[in-house]
């Protein structure tokens, strides 16, 4: 796993968030000053999450 620094302290940054799609992590966050990394969108996990919805959506 890649090991980041928060921008604003300099503290090691934990996950926060995990990609529903593909289980890698896509967001950061760091205990010692709160700052919240922009999450990362996956193109393809989109598509898939996307194509996923268009199957599950109830036509009215």
């Amino acid at each position: 796993m890649r090991i980041d620094s928060c921008r604003k302290c300099g503290t090691e940054l934990e996950e926060n968030k995990k990609c529903d799609v593909c289980g890698k992590i896509n967001q950061l966050f760091c205990h010692n000053c709160g700052y919240t990394t922009d999450e990362q969108i996956h193109s393809k996990c989109y598509l898939v999450r996307t194509n996923h919805n268009l199957l599950n959506a109830t036509i009215v």
